[in-house]
């Protein structure tokens, strides 16, 4: 017995399942979100930057939901849009985290989405392919979800993996995974100062309608000036650390510089270990930057209410992104999106930042067939455990292409429940041009 039905289920609240959840709905489904932490909007609500909408060219790709959501929060003063950068990006777009936190959760009441916190999917029962139903844990027991179709954009492949699919965690050699990060939140601060004492090229420079003067707003740097600081008092686990800031405002920055490896994001024993770790990490790292680092002096210090990981599993699609994808730069008949930000890949055992450019006109396009899980009928897979090699990972993982993934699989999810068609059977054309009215830029799409 279902206590909840539904058309579309999405599983995952972070960017990919709000834009998910937001594009079903829009699409006319009836669609429930549910999400394991008290709130909604995922890493962004950390205050990370949406890299990347455009490419290192200086052509926009990312449009749709992502571009909505920036254009209302610069309304709401939580964002100052896309600026140039010049470094390893062409732009940058930072965001105020609880602003995003709000306006994920008003895109969701507005268009009329359930959405269920506190809850995590514990299992699935499957019909030769068919995802039948869901069991849901939540306050006071376990419930049970029935829908047409079901969106997996919980990041861990968790609904797909249940149901059966195959896939591969992290490196396919090694297994290693890359580290997990928490984002320290720093507010009283002196950015411009900042920016002069540590970034190690021309800050991405914005201006706010509410402040007199351009404020840096993204500046990357590392702390070697401090090695003897850092490895004195075991501040980080290697010399001349990268670190990476970005903000919206002139007096609170987030630093993106702790990191903690062998996490296994999947293992609630390893992931909670690392939440410690990471926690007493980012207490370390505020009181070193409050005692040496000039424009911190005045500054207090909040971590992110949660780890970030950014690779676990990915499942096996009915075609998988390879790194020559990547490196070429290649498009696709079946196009759902394109993603334009580099391979950032943060090496397993130092945790130090490595970036490979996308090669051709700078952007990839994210084929369907490699959101759609192998032997499995009526779920799509979104956001960062989408069928593609641990390299091409480095790219598809981040939030901007996930945002991009998210409403191309709302709209998807939606237009096969509406038809009753198996996910592998949609008609691409017409979700292509579902997607192209919905103002999401497919490219120029080839003919294979």
């Amino acid at each position: 017995m279902y206590e909840y039905d539904c058309d579309v289920l999405v599983v995952g609240g972070g960017v990919t399942g709000v834009a998910a959840a937001t594009a079903a709905a829009r699409s006319g489904a009836k669609t429930i979100l549910i999400e394991l932490k008290p709130f909604v909007g995922g890493n962004a609500t950390t205050g990370l930057c949406l890299h990347n909408y455009i490419t290192k060219f200086g052509r926009q790709v990312v449009f749709g939901i992502a571009q909505e959501i920036v254009d209302r929060l610069i309304k709401m003063g939580g964002a100052v849009g896309h600026i140039p950068y010049g470094s390893f990006v062409h732009s940058v777009t930072p965001v105020d985290g609880e602003m995003f936190r709000i306006l994920s959760t008003q895109l969701l009441a507005e268009e009329g989405v359930t959405v269920l916190l506190g809850a995590s999917v514990v299992g699935t029962e499957t019909d030769e392919g068919n995802i039948t139903g869901v069991q849901v844990a939540v306050k006071g027991g376990i419930r049970h979800i029935k829908a047409k179709t079901y969106i997996d954009a919980s990041g861990d492949a968790d609904v797909a993996v249940s149901a059966g699919a195959n896939y591969t965690k992290g490196d396919r050699k090694t297994g290693k995974m890359q580290p997990v990060s928490m984002v320290l939140r720093c507010f009283g601060t002196n950015n411009k100062e900042i920016a002069e004492t540590i970034a190690v090229s021309t800050p991405a420079m914005a201006t706010r309608s509410d402040y007199p003067e351009p404020i840096p707003v993204y500046f990357n740097g590392t702390f070697s000036q401090w090695n003897d600081i850092i490895r004195e008092n075991q501040i980080f686990p290697n010399e001349d650390h990268k670190v990476f800031f970005n903000t919206v405002w002139p007096n609170h920055i987030n630093v993106n510089t702790s990191a903690v490896i062998g996490i296994d994001g999947t293992d609630p024993l390893s992931l909670s270990r690392a939440t410690v770790e990471l926690t007493n990490q980012i207490h370390r790292i505020s009181q070193f930057l409050k005692e040496n680092v000039p424009g911190f002096q005045n500054g207090y210090f909040v971590p992110s209410a949660f780890a970030g990981v950014r690779e676990t599993r990915r499942i096996e699609g009915l075609y998988e992104i390879s790194d020559e994808d990547v490196t070429t730069g290649r498009k696709f008949e079946d196009t759902v999106g394109q993603v334009c930000f580099p391979v950032d890949i943060h090496d397993p055992d130092t945790g130090q930042a490595t970036v490979y450019q996308i090669g051709d006109d700078g952007a990839f396009d994210i084929p369907y067939r490699a959101m759609i899980p192998k032997n499995l009928e009526n779920i799509i897979v979104a956001g960062r455990c989408i069928s593609a090699t641990s390299f091409a990972h480095g790219a598809t993982r981040n939030m901007a292409p996930c945002l991009v993934m998210g409403e191309s699989a709302g709209v998807a999810a939606a237009l096969a429940a509406k038809q009753n068609s198996a996910m592998p059977d949609l008609d691409i054309k017409t979700l292509q041009a579902t997607l192209e009215e919905r103002g999401v830029y497919l490219g120029n799409r080839v003919t294979q």
